[in-house]
């Protein structure tokens, strides 16, 4: 195999990644094979509720149309999230999320799927409800977890995820109420900083001798604050004291970017929160907003959220946030904030929008946003994580704020990872600071804070801090699969072992979502 495709066996000659037979020699060409993999997925079964009494009711046509409808609905939604449906089961459908394409998000894609395949199915039930007088519902069941994905047998049909997971998603779908989704204890725990859930219950599900804990998902919102205790910020005293002095000049006048560079968990969001509680003890205003990879190519999504959070109008009704927004941009051109309205997401529905290209609106709207920053005298910090899944145009906008950043009391700060190489980052003037592993010492320091100073973790403090390998994030998980596994007792920073570690294996962490990585990085 080279970058360009195969080469033959027979001549060496090569060849496009398509080709059925060698160009050159005529020789045939194998297909690849196609091997099975342990994946870290999530898995999502829906079915529907009685749908052997609605086929009594409707008949087996009309029940085909039915399932059709509601199945060709479900597919769109999945496929939306970056979802691959996995089979369909009559009368329902089976989805992974994070196989074939591996996705650290992958249980909040699940969960956000679940809540729109829910609102799908409400829809098509009002209009069977008016025309066949039967009741259309939905259950849905989630569970994440380690399953076997590709093509299994030597006759494949098709790409398919197995294991005791799978049957886990499934078993959650039948305890789960009609129109309700059911979360597994390893689904919630993952997007539990994310989405409203239910109280804990424990629910009885066939072929499992004991009770297992679930959870109903009731909403997604945004992005929580981080809840769970804050371990110390350990390792980082010279970006923190560069970023204060930043801030500062800010504050004075002189506005800046700094973008905060480093893998997954290194301490991104850590070090960008130490900095925000700064300039929150100084009276200082800050608005966050982050971006999300299921999201990247919604336009003006995360220009559209900080916006909103910096004009104080989240929560208020379109009308009441039209009015807000007028007194401050009172001397603006009518026809620009009919088109501000609708990047706000507040516009007049019966108002009809100026027919303008839209690259004209996006430069209409960029001088509107930067003439009122410029016009804003008050110090502000704007913080927007994880762009390297910024949508294309709210990158175009912010790329264009920062070219006239350093003439407003203003401090952006920007998380990224090693991969993104777009606009923010080579923005005239913009600092970077790149995020290294902590050394031996530090990650000692943050595993000993993390577990406590009981003599019975000596050693497990050094297993901690090793596997971490300076990875603060890693670190906090590994410490937290270790309570949830029983192996220490007690609360954060103030364990005790429960026996002999020295057969302790210490786990790699979860993977878990953006939501999730933003708690330290």
């Amino acid at each position: 195999m080279t970058a360009a495709g195969v080469v033959c066996a027979a001549c060496g000659f090569e060849l496009p990644p398509t080709a059925k037979f060698c160009l050159e020699c005529g020789t045939p060409i194998p297909a690849p094979e196609k091997s099975a993999e342990y994946k870290q997925v999530t898995v999502l079964f829906a079915d529907v509720v009685h749908s052997m009494d609605i086929a009594a009711a409707v008949g087996p046509e009309r029940l085909r149309e039915i399932m059709t409808e509601l199945l060709e609905r479900s597919a769109l939604v999945v496929e939306r999230y970056g979802g691959t449906v996995n089979q369909f089961t009559g009368d329902g459908i089976m989805a992974v999320f994070g196989a074939p394409i591996s996705l650290e998000d992958h249980a909040l894609r699940a969960c956000l799927t679940a809540m729109g395949v829910q609102r799908e199915a409400e829809r098509l039930a009002a209009d069977v409800k008016s025309r066949d007088g039967v009741t259309l519902q939905l259950r849905i069941g989630v569970n994440s977890g380690q399953v076997i994905a590709g093509e299994i047998g030597s006759k494949a049909a098709g790409y398919t995820a197995i294991g005791e997971q799978v049957g886990m998603a499934q078993r959650m779908e039948s305890a789960a109420p009609p129109g309700g989704v059911m979360l597994s204890e390893s689904t919630a725990r993952l997007v539990e900083d994310t989405v409203a859930l239910g109280d804990a219950e424990v629910v009885q599900i066939k072929g499992v001798d004991t009770p297992v804990k679930a959870r109903l998902l009731r909403a997604i919102g945004e992005h929580h604050p981080h809840s769970r205790r804050e371990s110390r910020l350990v390792g980082r005293t010279r970006e923190l004291n560069f970023l204060t002095a930043v801030l500062d000049e800010a504050v004075g006048g002189a506005g800046c970017a700094v973008n905060i560079v480093g893998p997954a968990g290194i301490g991104k969001s850590r070090l960008v929160r130490e900095v925000t509680a700064i300039a929150t003890r100084r009276h200082v205003a800050v608005f966050t907003t982050y971006c999300e990879s299921h999201a990247s190519d919604v336009s003006f999504q995360v220009i559209s959220r900080i916006l909103r959070a910096a004009l104080g109008i989240d929560g208020l009704a379109a009308d009441a946030a039209r009015v807000r927004v007028r007194e401050q941009f009172a001397d603006a051109d009518d026809e620009d904030m009919l088109l501000f309205d609708d990047l706000l997401g507040i516009g007049d529905a019966a108002v009809t929008l100026p027919a303008i290209a839209p690259e004209a609106r996006r430069r209409r709207l960029s001088a509107l946003i930067n003439s009122a920053a410029m016009a804003q005298p008050e110090p502000a910090v704007y913080v927007v994580e994880d762009v390297h899944w910024i949508d294309e145009v709210s990158e175009s906008m912010m790329a264009e704020f920062l070219a006239v950043i350093p003439q407003t009391p203003s401090l952006m700060l920007i998380t990224s990872r090693p991969e993104y190489r777009g606009a923010l980052m080579h923005a005239s003037g913009a600092q970077v600071i790149a995020l290294r592993p902590l050394n031996h010492a530090h990650a000692s320091t943050l595993a000993a804070d993390l577990l406590g100073d009981d003599p019975s973790l000596a050693d497990l403090t050094d297993h901690v801090s090793t596997r971490a390998a300076g990875n603060p994030f890693f670190a906090e998980e590994i410490v937290r699969d270790l309570a949830e596994r029983g192996v220490l007792n007690g609360a954060p920073g103030a364990y005790t072992s429960r026996g002999d570690i020295g057969d302790v294996d210490v786990c790699p962490p979860r993977c878990r979502p953006r939501s999730a990585l933003a708690s330290i990085g």
